[in-house]
């Protein structure tokens, strides 16, 4: 039997854009105004048709309406979205020394149900540049001071085109069904949902605050900048997973979150009169997070005191599990420990939290770990010495709890691949009678005790600093290139990842080759680079 088959398919992807400002500047004394103001629209459509046919009597055709095709088929979808926004700006400055911002914006999209479809979103600022100040004229070692104020809001749509309705999708697997007693064969296919539309969607919204100083000294020899900002958003846009015994297909849901933290940068740079001249530049930034709101159907979690232990007031990436407490070294620790399913020498103890006697999912995991840092820096050097430049940038995480699975590994045989997986050398050291004092697991090849289950046994440090670039440069002279119509030759070599340095120092400290990469991820590979770069 032929089964030749012969498929058309035609997409469609079109995109218009169209934006209009105007704006005027005034100047009256020393008042300095601006404004502007403009619109625009945006619109996305996607389209495909496909058609098909089969089972042709021979493979001469060239059209797929051409010869006897015995089967056909076709198909389409399409997607449509479009964002209008009308938007506006003023700025007023006296003197040089008080300046105000104001925005706002009127955003609409099709995204969104009609009673939400549009919103207003302002913003403002404020800054003082206090060393513009006839009392700090004469203050020569201060050559800036500044202080800003902020506040804004602005919306997000950033989600797929559909959500207003539901969406059902053909699974056979999930749906196919035996009607009017068939027994084999072709079963009778349907349909699940595989969203539940949501008609009052509504934009997400960010709420920023921020206050910040600008300062300089020594005629900018030193100079900075120290923000503290505070972030909330609400009505987020998030598909959570869904428990399929609640019913078919979740609906975007909108938790709230807040953000605050405090952003450090300083620069020092300096000139030598020997041709010597170098830049420091460091930063150092640090944040908290916490959910403020979250939906009912996605919120009840039972932790160790049995009761509603949700995340509302604990950051974003929190981890929950079990609290790990050593391992059974004597069968009279193994006897009197509550009871614990697989439990037994050189296996992992954990601790009852509710303190039933038992270790239970529901009552004997907590909050366990936070994966966000305690702070992130950098630091940025330098220097040049008549035509010889060079720079290096070190970057850097303290704290973070990571989930480190180079242990499931190194200190386990049993919760990967047995058969066809090398194991690092922390097997070696594992518990035995032999070796009692040992806090590795004992080697087994079943995992009665369910020890891969997500618990502070796998929570490291995840604290890390790291050499991210140096480049070392050379710059020919003028009188060398000039002959060759070359206006700047520059020759440099520059490697990038160099190095890695973790707290070596911390039995706690992440055992794999690189914190930054977790979860069986790609190690970011050491390059190398020699080049040249060449203006005429």
């Amino acid at each position: 039997v032929s089964r030749n088959k012969q498929t058309d398919r035609w997409d469609q992807y079109r995109n218009l854009t169209a934006n209009v400002t105007a704006s005027y500047e005034k100047t009256i004394g020393k008042h300095d105004f601006k404004v502007m103001a403009g619109g625009s629209l945006e619109t996305f459509k996607w389209a495909y048709t496909k058609a098909s046919r089969m089972d042709f009597p021979n493979d001469d055709f060239g059209e797929i309406n051409a010869g006897d095709a015995t089967t056909a088929a076709a198909e389409g979808n399409s997607t449509y979205s479009a964002l209008a926004s009308l938007f506006g700006r003023a700025n007023y400055v006296y003197a040089d020394r008080y300046l105000f911002e104001f925005t706002a914006r009127y955003d609409g999209s099709s995204k969104f149900g009609a009673d939400n479809r549009w919103a207003v979103f302002p913003a403002f600022s404020l800054g003082w540049r206090i060393k513009n100040e006839p009392f700090l004229e004469n203050v020569d070692f201060l050559s800036d001071l500044k202080l800003r104020f902020s506040w804004g809001r602005n919306g997000n749509s950033a989600i797929p085109s559909g959500y207003l309705q539901s969406s059902y999708v053909a699974d056979y697997n999930g749906t196919s069904y035996a009607m009017n007693g068939q027994e084999s064969g072709s079963l009778q296919s349907g349909f699940r949902k595989y969203l539940t539309g949501n008609s009052t969607l509504k934009w997400e919204t960010v709420t920023q605050t921020n206050y910040g100083i600008d300062f300089g000294f020594f005629n900018q020899s030193l100079v900075g900048t120290i923000d503290y900002f505070y972030k909330k958003t609400t009505d987020m846009l998030y598909l959570p997973p869904y428990i399929g015994a609640f019913g078919e297909g979740g609906d975007v849901n909108g938790p709230s979150m807040e953000n605050r933290g405090v952003e450090i940068l300083l620069t020092y740079r300096n000139s030598l009169p020997s041709g010597f001249n170098y830049s420091i530049t460091g930063n150092i930034a640090t944040f908290k997070n916490k959910i403020t709101e979250l939906p009912d159907n996605v919120r009840s979690v039972y932790g160790g005191n049995g009761m509603l232990d949700d995340i509302i007031g604990r950051p974003r990436n929190s981890i929950y599990g079990y609290v790990a407490d050593g391992i059974f070294k004597t069968q009279e620790e193994v006897d009197n420990s509550p009871q614990q399913a697989g439990k037994g020498l050189g296996r992992i103890r954990y601790k009852d939290l509710d303190g039933d006697g038992r270790i239970t999912q529901d009552y004997d995991r907590t909050w366990i770990g936070v994966s966000d840092p305690d702070f992130t820096y950098g630091l940025n050097l330098q220097a040049s010495y008549k035509n010889v430049d060079l720079a290096l940038f070190f970057q850097g995480v303290h704290g973070g709890d990571v989930w480190d699975s180079w242990i499931e590994y190194s200190d386990f045989w049993n919760i990967q691949n047995v058969n066809n997986t090398n194991h690092l050398k922390g097997v070696f050291n594992a518990w035995s009678p032999q070796n009692p004092d040992s806090n590795i697991p004992a080697l087994s090849t079943r995992n009665t005790n369910d020890e891969k289950r997500t618990s502070t046994y796998f929570l490291k440090d995840g604290s890390y600093l790291k050499l991210r670039t140096i480049e070392l440069g050379y710059t020919f002279p003028e009188s060398m290139v000039k002959k060759a119509m070359i206006s700047r030759l520059r020759a440099y070599v520059s490697a990038n990842n160099v190095f890695t340095i973790k707290k070596w120092w911390d039995r706690n400290r992440f055992s794999g080759p690189d914190p930054e990469i977790r979860d069986f991820g790609y190690v970011i590979p050491f390059t190398a680079t020699v080049g040249v770069n060449i203006t005429f």
